[in-house]
């Protein structure tokens, strides 16, 4: 059954900035969903990307995501303005505690938790936001219709329904002809914080280098220190950074907390080995051998290894394109179908309990 659906994600993929993972998905999610038949309404306080093929609603004004403390705390109550005509269900994916209102089904999907990013932010001052965000998206898991997080564990307090897969893009064989001559290991994600861009570039001159002078660590980043072996690619389109994971020999990331990670799916999407050290994203992701999950102490060692180890970089990339096969599309858009005609069967049911309390006893 084709149906009316709304999503929100405060922002929505463009050039020149380094986009997130989760407003990425939502953008395909919303795009693929249209090619399945539904009318797909976004609402954001972004801008509209080139290829999307859904509908746009203004959340509000930009401002009101321009900042950190306006998107907690404005962007959300902005949201009790929204007028969605006939959709029939809303998708939040973040910034929605505030939210009171609520005329139709909604559905809420967690991408990890505030409480776990806490703990492993690397400034005193991300560690207070993410602790103040925490009992917030209690809140939100409470008031949606139905809540859901993506395979990984979340901390108590938060109403969970179940799970909901993600995708990133279609699988595909190593493109073994489109490896760089020389070594060379990929990153993306942001040169401080819990990405640790910056400890792994460090592990690299360190260890790597001694042993293949001619290896590359390409950093996909908001910022690098380029020196001698590594080299800084800002603001990659969406056809350049698959020309980058098809041509590299590795991935390697070291973050110490990810919800999921989309990078290291879309690495092994492409039949790249990935090299992570363990967070609760990459233990479920890279689950069942399909990547290499390593201490800060051995993550140097092991790249220098594996570049000079074929046969293990084959195993690994195969592995890896084996487990992406179960984060299909055809998965993803089921699973969110079904979520959306749940909420809204428990919605309408609750409009109707609510009528029959209201009604006069004759």
């Amino acid at each position: 059954m084709a149906l009316r659906i709304a999503m929100f994600h405060s922002t929505l993929p463009e050039t020149g900035r380094k986009v997130g993972g989760v407003e990425v998905f939502v953008h395909r999610l919303a795009n693929r969903l249209v090619d399945r038949g539904h009318e797909v309404t976004m609402v954001t306080f972004g801008t509209r990307p080139a290829d999307a093929r859904y509908g746009l609603v203004s959340a509000g004004p930009a401002w009101c995501a321009a900042t950190r403390a306006a998107r907690l705390s404005l962007g959300p109550i902005a949201l009790n303005r929204l007028c969605l005509g006939d959709c029939q269900v809303l998708h939040l994916h973040g910034d929605d505690w505030f939210m009171l209102r609520r005329t139709l089904a909604t559905v809420r999907t967690f991408y990890g938790s505030a409480l776990f990013e806490a703990r492993t932010a690397t400034s005193h001052r991300r560690q207070l936001v993410q602790a103040a965000v925490y009992p917030l998206e209690v809140i939100a898991s409470r008031l949606a219709t139905l809540s859901y997080d993506i395979g990984s564990e979340l901390p108590r307090g938060y109403r969970i329904n179940g799970s909901l897969a993600l995708a990133v893009g279609d699988s595909r064989p190593p493109c073994v002809n489109a490896r760089t001559r020389h070594p060379t290991v990929l990153f993306v994600g942001t040169w401080e914080g819990r990405k640790r861009g910056a400890f792994l570039a460090d592990c690299f001159a360190r260890e790597v280098l001694p042993r293949h002078p001619d290896a590359t660590l390409l950093m996909v980043s908001d910022r690098c220190v380029e020196q001698p072996g590594i080299e800084w690619a800002r603001f990659p389109s969406d056809e350049e950074l698959v020309v980058l994971y098809e041509s590299a020999w590795l991935f390697c990331s070291a973050s110490t907390y990810e919800g999921f990670g989309m990078p290291y799916l879309e690495a092994m999407t492409h039949g790249l080995p990935v090299v992570a050290t363990p967070n609760r994203g990459a233990e479920m992701v890279l689950r069942g051998g399909a990547g290499a999950l390593v201490s800060d102490a051995e993550l140097g060692r092991t790249l220098a290894a594996l570049l000079d180890d074929t046969d293990e970089r084959s195993r690994l990339a195969a592995a890896g394109s084996a487990r992406a096969k179960r984060f299909s599309w055809a998965r993803v858009l089921s699973e969110h179908e079904a979520a959306y005609e749940q909420a809204m069967g428990l919605f309408a049911a609750g409009e109707r309990d609510a009528g029959a309390d209201r009604s006069p006893v004759g």
